[in-house]
């Protein structure tokens, strides 16, 4: 997905003509976010479900599932190398 955007980005920079530059973080960096972001989300959600917050609930579940979106985009850069 990463890759994608990059490519998507690289030709709105040319056909706009700027020149603006998209990190690509390497395998172990998307491996550590996705740890963060479990560990922040299951906090979240567990804070939600004790103080009866929906919004915190909430935005402990995207931090989950975003979690497991960068877990998958780190094995796929692990196929990539």
């Amino acid at each position: 997905m990463i890759k994608e955007v990059n490519q998507a980005c690289e030709k709105l920079n040319n056909t706009l003509g700027i020149s603006v530059a998209l990190p690509n973080p390497k395998r172990k960096t998307l491996k550590t976010a996705a740890v963060c972001n479990f560990i922040v989300g299951a906090g979240l959600v567990a804070a939600g479900i004790v103080f009866t917050s929906k919004s915190c609930a909430v935005l402990g579940g995207i931090g989950v599932i975003n979690s497991v979106v960068l877990r998958k985009e780190s094995r796929n850069k692990e196929n990539e190398s």
